[in-house]
């Protein structure tokens, strides 16, 4: 996986071969074609071997986190979302350039998913099940947020964490309970906004 992926930021994904892959590796197209049908195979493995990687450190966020302390929580995840994006991954400048466009897209798509899905079934609900949900339509709501952060950052890496912190609360409509409890998030009874939030029917999640 290491060597496809390298080739792939070398040359471009749509300008490799199999045989590129193949002699990298130092195997035959006849035993390439023992592990996987065509170069789209390859590609999709490194895209999952990159994702659960992304993923296993999320994971490791969300088991660290401080119960009730959101600002905190936040802070950790704008450093690790912009440490994984510098990083030499998918998400650098050098898979952008010509021939990798495709992969990418791919990538951004299957990552924002993940990571969506991940937090609507982690996070999410751990915070549901103390506060309610100031939110609805959980996973696209983080789709649309995950794809918007890379893009940024990506773009614009000299935008400032707090800059970033405030866009992630704003969208998951997370500033009152910041801005009134700055170290602990406040019961659903007593949360801002909570009045009208105890009277509404449960949050629908499509997907």
């Amino acid at each position: 996986m290491r060597a496809a992926r390298e080739i792939c930021l070398e040359k471009g994904f749509s300008k490799i071969t199999v045989s590129d892959i193949a002699g990298r590796v130092h195997m035959t197209r006849s035993l390439f074609y023992h592990y996987f049908p065509d170069k789209d195979a390859v590609a999709d493995a490194v895209l999952d071997d990159v994702v659960e990687d992304i993923l296993a450190k999320l994971s490791a966020w969300d088991a660290a986190r401080e119960t009730g302390n959101i600002g905190k929580a936040l802070d950790d995840v704008v450093r690790l979302t912009r440490a994984l994006i510098a990083d030499e991954s998918p998400f650098s400048a050098r898979m952008i350039h010509e021939g990798n466009a495709e992969l990418y897209i791919r990538f951004i798509d299957r990552i924002a998913d993940r990571i969506a899905d991940m937090f609507e079934r982690t996070t999410v609900r751990d915070f549901e099940m103390r506060h309610g949900l100031p939110i609805t339509n959980v996973h696209e709501t983080f789709f649309t947020l995950i794809v918007g952060l890379i893009s940024l950052l990506r773009s614009h890496p000299e935008t400032p964490d707090t800059t970033v912190k405030s866009v992630i609360a704003q969208t998951l409509h997370l500033t009152g309970y910041i801005a009134a409890y700055p170290s602990a998030i406040p019961d659903a009874t007593t949360a801002p906004g909570a009045e009208s939030a105890s009277d509404a029917t449960a949050p629908t999640v499509a997907r």
